[in-house]
């Protein structure tokens, strides 16, 4: 097949007259306002998740201890774990450590962890 025969898209069949082609689904702006109209719904159901419950055992000063940061951040990250249960379903015992485990030692999580403590700790 050589260049010169290449064919043009499209058939022999008649032009198609843009305007007298209905959508065949919603239009985008239907879509956001759908979408807009359930997270307003959801968010006034539901109530806002509160801060951990476990900074308020910390002190910003033990924040200055590598020791005591990390079981801060461990605390932390248990409390996350335990919230998402019902998101993830329930973690065995060693599922839940292993998690644990890992995500405490993420620096990436855990800077972010650290990062949340020293706005929230007076």
């Amino acid at each position: 097949m050589g260049i010169d025969n290449i064919k043009p898209p499209g058939g022999a069949g008649l032009p198609v007259d843009p305007s007298a082609e209905t959508p065949s689904g919603p239009t985008r702006q239907s879509n956001f306002a759908e979408a807009k109209d359930r997270l307003q719904t959801s968010s006034s159901a539901e109530p806002v998740t509160p801060a951990l419950r476990v900074v308020s055992q910390f002190s910003r000063i033990a924040l200055e201890d590598p020791e005591k940061r990390q079981a801060m951040v461990r605390a932390c990250v248990s409390e996350l774990i335990d919230s998402g249960q019902p998101v993830t379903g329930p973690l065995s015992g060693t599922e839940r450590e292993s998690l644990l485990d890992f995500l405490s030692a993420d620096p990436l999580f855990r800077s972010q962890i650290e990062t949340y403590l020293q706005k929230v700790l007076v």
